[in-house]
């Protein structure tokens, strides 16, 4: 008797979902489809053409004098904050309980949609390349803003050592006393975890991003002085593990839709997973040596 992965449809996980969850479902998707080329575009600009320390005021200045390339970065930042956002509602219905708390959280991510999203828009359609290289905005010398960035970001990498460090340790001392670290299911729960793990990084990097991209309206000076944080040796790896993160995530979305549309993408999932894995390590490889090069 045929099992019912065997005869689902292909392409029908989603007509399963009722409501505006099937809206949700499918935006995850087409968005995840359109950031391969969007997101995969700029990580490679910012870290395999450049490294992040060289994506000056002017760097930025001379990219947004074409209106292509303001049209593919709003783009890049509607699509990704949305799918980032609409992500981390996943996690937000798995973990809390709580009617009230959920709601909270929801009402949270909603407003951090919002306001990001009219940043990020203000910061790319309003930007004056003269007005801001003279430095002349109520706020051009307000360099504590570029610090409390810098700290956001030293923050963000020591979490994410630390965090790393510690899941380290606890899968090598389970492997020793005999469990299996996080599921004793199979790769897919390793490739969920990864997947989530690397989608809230990501999103928690984005907003980061946001605020510092959208310093370059103040003036050159204070906007150079948050991207000179980059070139700090200790945030160097931070840098790395996230190009591995979108790496990952948008090759395990890749792998997500292919089990989702075709017939025999289920059968081949434990394949495809090490297939990601090992993708993952060798296209983040050449921005590593790239990056490393560049910086010390």
């Amino acid at each position: 008797m045929a099992s019912a992965a065997e005869s689902r449809p292909v392409g029908s996980a989603g007509i399963t979902i009722p409501g505006a969850d099937r809206l949700i479902w499918y935006f995850m998707r087409i968005s995840g489809a359109l950031l391969v080329v969007l997101a995969g575009g700029h990580i490679f600009i910012t870290h395999y053409l450049n490294v992040p320390s060289e994506t000056s005021f002017a760097f930025v200045a001379d990219r947004w004098a074409n209106p292509y390339w303001r049209t593919f970065d709003w783009l890049l930042l509607m699509l990704a904050l949305w799918h980032g956002v609409l992500g981390l509602r996943y996690s937000i219905q798995d973990y809390l309980r709580s009617p009230m708390t959920r709601t909270f959280a929801q009402g949270v991510m909603w407003s951090l949609g919002i306001v990001f999203l009219a940043l990020g828009t203000m910061t790319v359609f309003a930007f004056d390349a003269e007005a801001a290289a003279a430095n002349s905005g109520p706020l051009a010398d307000a360099m504590w803003i570029a610090e409390i960035i810098g700290f956001s970001l030293y923050l963000f990498a020591i979490v994410s050592y630390v965090s790393i460090a510690l899941l380290a340790i606890w899968a090598v001392r389970s492997l020793f006393q005999g469990r299996a670290p996080i599921y004793s299911g199979g790769s897919g729960q390793y490739a969920w975890v990864l997947h989530r793990a690397t989608g809230i990084g990501i999103l928690f990097f984005l907003l980061v991003h946001i605020i510092d991209i959208s310093l370059i309206g103040l003036g050159r000076d204070i906007y150079d002085a948050s991207v000179e944080f980059y070139s700090r040796p200790v945030l160097l790896p931070m840098e790395i593990l996230l190009v591995g993160a979108v790496v990952y995530h948008t090759l395990n979305g890749l792998r997500i839709m292919t089990i989702d549309f075709t017939s025999g993408g289920y059968r081949r999932e434990r394949t495809s997973f090490a297939i990601v894995m090992i993708l993952t390590i060798l296209l983040t490889l050449p921005s590593a040596w790239i990056i490393f090069r560049a910086e010390l």
